[in-house]
């Protein structure tokens, strides 16, 4: 009875809307029951979600809608392939300080399933930036205050925010390991990132103002 309760569970589970609020149910279904071909589609969709996000902000209203939805769709599920290889090899080997035991291969397939959130905003995006180029291109600081890019702008923070959330709990999930952990497990790298970069800037800026003494 346990065994069929589950596997009806299972059967149920709807990764692209069950990821929302049954993240590690949806993360553990896709790891152990989706095949590759599966996440390779992940991958497409929501590198091409990203491509068109990276396009946004680039003052080039003068190109054709078309025209940037296709390079979206080629470049960026190029780029996120390769952010989630990286990503994923760098929460596996971070995940050991917290005793996690994910595998490249199952941290790889839970950091995908968990960017599914950003797939919910093709749609919206493909639409704004054929129906206002002139806003979905602009400088931000040049059409502030357009409901549009008002709308826009809080759908994408709220997206994003709780995409971090389901980041954390896929990674908690991949690792069995609690959400908590997940949480500085992701964190933890972003940290060291940071202040590697920080103290990059502040080298260069102290060698190139060091040349006028």
């Amino acid at each position: 009875m346990v065994r069929e309760e589950r596997l009806r569970k299972e059967r149920e589970v709807n990764p692209f809307t069950d990821i929302w609020l049954r993240t590690r149910e949806t993360v553990r279904f896709v790891i152990e029951r989706k095949s590759t071909k599966y996440i390779i589609l992940l991958i497409v969709l929501t590198g091409f979600a990203s491509g068109l996000v990276g396009l946004m902000n680039t003052r080039s209203a003068d190109r054709e809608p078309w025209a940037a939805v296709l390079q979206a769709l080629i470049t960026g599920p190029i780029g996120s392939a390769f952010g989630y290889f990286i990503g994923a090899a760098i929460l596996v080997l971070v995940g050991r300080l917290f005793k996690g035991t994910a595998t490249y291969p199952e941290m790889f397939k839970a950091l995908v399933t968990a960017q599914i959130p950003q797939i919910w905003l093709l749609p919206l995006l493909i639409i704004w930036a054929f129906a206002s180029p002139a806003t979905f291109f602009a400088d931000r600081m040049d059409v502030a205050g357009n409901p549009i890019v008002v709308i826009m702008s809080l759908v994408m923070a709220v997206v994003s925010i709780w995409t971090f959330v389901i980041v954390c709990k896929a990674v908690g999930e991949a690792h069995g390991v609690s959400s908590w952990k997940g949480f500085f497990i992701v964190l933890i790298p972003g940290v060291i990132i940071t202040i590697f970069v920080v103290i990059i800037i502040f080298v260069l800026f102290a060698s190139f103002f060091g040349q006028f003494n």
